[in-house]
């Protein structure tokens, strides 16, 4: 039988809480083979008397520990007092999970080098029948690395982390160890101060992301097609999660088991339109509101300060179902958040209240009413309503028109189609309905990304009166382009090219992970910014520097007197063609210098391959990750198994190291580089914007797949009030830079040369958005 370790750790608050329930119904209800090791830290254990059946581990007693709090006590998420507490920036929060778990692990893999299966349980956890360890094991494969519970779509995407209640390692295998071993490194070394959240959940799943991609094999308890959470696994029947069952955990009676806190609340859900919502309070400026939905009372306060910019005073009045909603009600209006307390909500408020008054001498006046709009709304004449209780036709018909008299009305949930074509259940489209009946006023669906759970992506609709509400401006409603790159050939094509340059390029000379160094990486792409003199000055300050380009940048760096370290190349298409700037392919390879290391990718078309073989390049090979490596076979692998599968007939190896980073050789490049360890990155080139704006004639060309409608070949794209001429190719590789410049989880040190273009313009927007300084900006000397 395996071995199965459980691993929780608590203080003070959580037993009293909830830790003494799971502790009482583990000694009643689990296998003795089960060994519960929970780590306590700020608690006086001795006062309490607690079953003997549980191990109980001091984590004061861990140095690494206590260094860390020590060192990162003013990151607890109010930096200091600086600013409203934010739980995304508490460093504090959930760093005893990663220690206990991490301890534990690392004592178990010295003991034995077969350790079973190490399962994280939150103390919020309970037992309620039987558990033995073979049922356990039957639910996690044998060739697993990791079991984990997928999280939950919520509205901002950026949010979807493993759902951290229940996670499962197999210390087996070396690879879950290697994994722990890089999260509590983050910690130790400080490094998560780096990444845009601090908490274990955010950290662990941009890790799992990487170690995923290089073969780490993760099976997740909850399918694709259900709620997600505890309840949704094997487990639902012997274990509750009562943050998840706060909704609905009644007894026979109706009465909740476990009572909703009166003191505690979930945390802020900040979707990207939330920033909309302040941005046109403040236009506005309105100083009376009703708001139906007020959840955690997140939003309120969100919009009082916004609206405080231009008044002293301000009155707030809110509905909510709060304790009262059920499941049925959930299922009937589509609710997805968890259940709150009225007097939880009244508390923040109040605390809201006295705070703003102190501080900024400002007064917040408000008042809750509990029940189904439907029955207890009142007619309301504020100056800004915001609709946003249910999604049912006959609640926001209803809450519509109780509130039609408000000078400003927002509707949330204005439900378009997503990228999959996809929207939730017509039975939710209420403010659809609502939206697009209504006659004899200003209606403005505001630009959005934020997706739905069940498909689709969510707006806020805003109805006035043109004759008495001034109209928005432009910069309000802008709409972000968004493109879904494709590949530029067929798959069949792209699969024929894999297979034969498996043929073509040496096994042995194929990249792979290496450990992360200290060397810096100049990248050099074929945008019309590159200072090559500045190229130069950073080579001639660093001769180790690595210096690589794209097929398009090569001639420029050699007729520049510069000898690339590396050119990488990424193009499925033939050389004799014509490349997207205009030039033959074969012509960018002319001159091919003894000294170059060509990266070429499998996927690479191989008359190009052939061709440097013939100019006696020295060729290495790469993978790059694209749809066209997988079958519909692997697809549904994939989904079971939460790995990576490559078809089989293509002849790329099992465990292969896939390069992703964008759809262009310039992304790539810096994927390739981080996966050989590199973190140090100087770019130039990456502009993604034209250097002249198109004649008037080339804005009349199209483009596009034969099976899809004719597209602008040239687009015109603002950032921070600064227009730019692009193509999709383009915008495809901007999109690209925003989300490498924002990704933490690389741990990437980018230096990047350029000026006025677009993606210059991403940068700078990007470093206005960093919440960490600048070592420069707080030592002057």
């Amino acid at each position: 039988m395996t071995e199965i370790n459980v691993v929780t750790a608590f203080n003070e608050n959580s037993l009293k809480d909830h830790a003494h329930q799971m502790f009482q119904r583990v000694d009643k209800f689990w296998h003795p083979d089960i060994k519960l090791h929970a780590y306590h830290f700020d608690c006086a254990l001795e006062a309490y008397d607690l079953p003997s059946c549980i191990t109980y581990k001091n984590l004061e007693e861990v140095k690494e520990f206590n260094d860390f709090r020590s060192v990162m006590d003013v990151h607890n998420g109010t930096e200091n007092g600086t600013i409203a507490y934010n739980w995304r920036v508490d460093a504090l929060l959930t760093a005893p999970k990663v220690f206990a778990l991490t301890e534990k692990a690392f004592e178990i893999a010295e003991e034995t080098k077969e350790g079973g299966w190490l399962v994280w349980l939150n103390t919020n956890i309970i037992p309620v029948a039987n558990l033995t360890p073979d049922f356990i094991e039957s639910f996690f494969p044998e060739g697993a690395d990791i079991v984990h519970l997928s999280g939950e779509t919520v509205e901002n995407v950026a949010d979807q982390y493993s759902n951290p209640c229940l996670m499962a390692f197999n210390l087996n295998n070396q690879p879950p160890l290697d994994i722990l071993g890089d999260l509590r490194g983050a910690y130790v070394s400080g490094e998560i101060l780096s990444y845009r959240e601090w908490h274990e959940a955010f950290i662990f799943e941009r890790l799992l992301n990487i170690y995923r991609a290089h073969g780490m094999r993760v099976h997740t308890l909850t399918p694709s097609n259900t709620k997600k959470g505890l309840k949704a696994t094997p487990f639902s029947e012997h274990l509750i999660n009562l943050e998840e069952n706060n909704r609905a955990l009644r007894d026979s009676e109706g009465s909740r088991i476990f009572p909703l806190s009166e003191e505690d609340l979930p945390p802020d859900i900040r979707p990207n339109r939330t920033k909309l919502l302040a941005d046109i309070i403040r236009f506005h400026k309105p100083r009376s509101f009703v708001e139906t939905g007020t959840w955690n009372g997140g939003r309120a306060i969100e919009m009082a300060l916004a609206a405080f910019e231009n008044a002293d005073e301000i009155t707030y009045k809110g509905y909510d179902l709060f304790e009262d909603a059920t499941e049925e009600t959930d299922d009937e209006e589509f609710n997805l958040k968890a259940h709150v307390t009225k007097a939880a909500v009244e508390k923040r408020l109040t605390e809201f209240k006295d705070k703003i008054k102190k501080d900024k001498n400002k007064t917040f006046n408000f008042k809750l009413i509990k029940g189904n709009t439907r029955d207890v709304l009142e007619k309301e004449v504020p100056d800004f309503a915001l609709i946003g209780g249910g999604n049912s036709i006959i609640t926001i018909q209803n809450d519509y028109n109780k509130l039609e008299g408000a000078r400003i009305k927002m509707v949330d949930n204005f439900f378009t189609k997503d990228s999959q074509k996809k929207t939730p259940p017509k039975k939710y489209n209420g403010v659809n309905v609502l939206v697009e009946t209504l006659e004899g006023v200003k209606r403005i669906v505001l630009p959005s990304s934020d997706p739905v759970k069940e498909g689709g992506v969510t707006h806020y609709a805003l109805i006035y009166d043109e004759r008495t509400v001034p109209a928005l401006p432009d910069s309000l409603l802008n709409v972000p382009i968004v493109v879904h790159p494709r590949d530029c050939v067929d798959k069949e094509y792209i699969q024929a090219n894999i297979k034969e340059n498996m043929t073509l390029i040496d096994k042995s000379k194929f990249l792979g992970k290496c450990r992360p160094n200290e060397k810096e990486v100049i990248v050099v792409s074929a945008g019309h910014s590159t200072d090559f003199a500045k190229v130069k000055e950073l080579i001639k300050k660093n001769p180790d520097a690595k210096v690589l380009c794209v097929k398009h940048s090569y001639p420029m760096l050699l007729e520049q007197g510069i000898k690339p370290w590396s050119c990488v190349v990424l193009d499925p298409r033939s050389i004799e063609g014509e490349s997207t700037h205009g030039v033959v392919r074969k012509d960018l390879f002319k001159t091919v210098d003894p000294d170059t290391k060509f990266f070429v990718a499998s996927m690479t078309d191989p008359s190009v391959t052939k061709y440097l073989l013939e100019k006696n390049a020295n060729i290495y090979g790469w993978h790059a990750f694209t749809e066209s490596l997988r079958s519909e076979e692997e697809r549904e692998k994939e989904i079971k198994n939460q790995k990576i599968s490559v078809m089989s007939e293509l002849g790329i190896p099992e465990g292969a190291t896939l390069i992703t980073g964008g759809t262009c050789a310039a992304m790539r490049t810096i994927g390739i580089m981080h996966t050989m360890g590199f973190r140090k990155f100087h770019l130039f080139g990456f502009d993604c914007s034209l250097k002249d704006e198109p004649t008037d004639e080339q804005k009349k060309e199209t483009t596009g797949a034969e099976d899809e409608e004719p597209k602008p070949k040239y687009l015109q794209v603002n950032v921070k009030d600064q227009n730019y001429w692009t193509t999709g190719e383009l915008l495809a590789m901007a999109q690209d830079c925003e989300r490498v410049f924002s990704d933490a989880t690389m741990n990437l040190n980018i230096s990047f040369h350029g000026e006025n273009t677009l993606v210059s313009s991403l940068w700078d927007l990007q470093l206005e958005q960093q919440k960490i300084p600048a070592f420069e900006d707080v030592f002057n000397d």
